[in-house]
């Protein structure tokens, strides 16, 4: 099981699916169900005419014994990836965030029981802020918990937004601008060594940001 692509509902699909062919620069593949997938490398954004936001993510395979059959909250849907196309441009799903209310739940979660790779627990006690990674298919889902945890830790995880790998950072930024695309100046990254920007219009809602990696 490799987490695959995240499900992004609209309820306008035309423009929606004409602002991701422009944010992700690929055209997509028309699924069933009124579905448009696009693939990226690696990893993929399906958008759907349902409500908005993100949806849920999906892991290609079949679920093992012992899959979890609930997610704290998150709808994650399982099968076989739909691979329409081979990218060559290098754009990808980076990472996926989740808020969490509880970071220790979702380790026994996603480590224990999904059986993914825990790749980062780091606390950063400046910002009060927790952050656990797991990796999967060449991507990151990440989760952001406070520090410290609220006193209640019962609610749901809840989808947050998406982070897309780019090669060229600048070029890419400058093409959504000229497009009328309203991007951020580009920064430092948290992670040493990465730049990034956040497109705040264009994305159907969804939290995104573009991240570069040097060297």
């Amino acid at each position: 099981m490799q987490l695959d692509s995240v499900q992004i509902g609209v309820t306008t699909p035309e423009p929606a699916v004409a602002a991701y062919r422009l944010l992700l620069a690929r055209a997509p593949v028309a699924l069933d169900r009124g579905r448009w997938r696009f693939e990226l490398s690696p990893g993929a954004i399906e958008l759907e005419h349902s409500e908005p936001g993100m949806r849920s993510i999906g892991f290609a395979g079949e679920s093992a014994p012992g899959w979890p059959d609930s997610f704290n909250g998150l709808t994650v849907r399982v099968g076989t990836a739909a691979r329409a196309c081979d990218p060559a441009d290098g754009i990808a799903i980076d990472h996926v965030v989740v808020h969490t209310p509880d970071a220790d739940r979702a380790i026994r979660l996603w480590r224990d029981r999904a059986g993914l790779r825990l790749a980062l627990d780091r606390t950063f006690a400046e910002g009060g802020l927790r952050l656990v990674f797991f990796r999967s298919g060449g991507m990151t889902l990440e989760f952001a918990a406070s520090d410290p945890p609220p006193a209640d830790r019962s609610g749901p995880d809840r989808l947050y937004g998406v982070s897309y790998r780019v090669r060229d950072l600048a070029a890419h930024r400058d093409r959504l601008i000229t497009a009328g695309v309203d991007v951020s100046e580009i920064r430092p990254g948290m992670k040493p060594g990465t730049s990034v920007a956040t497109v705040r219009s264009g994305t159907a809602g969804v939290p995104t940001l573009l991240l570069a990696v040097h060297g």
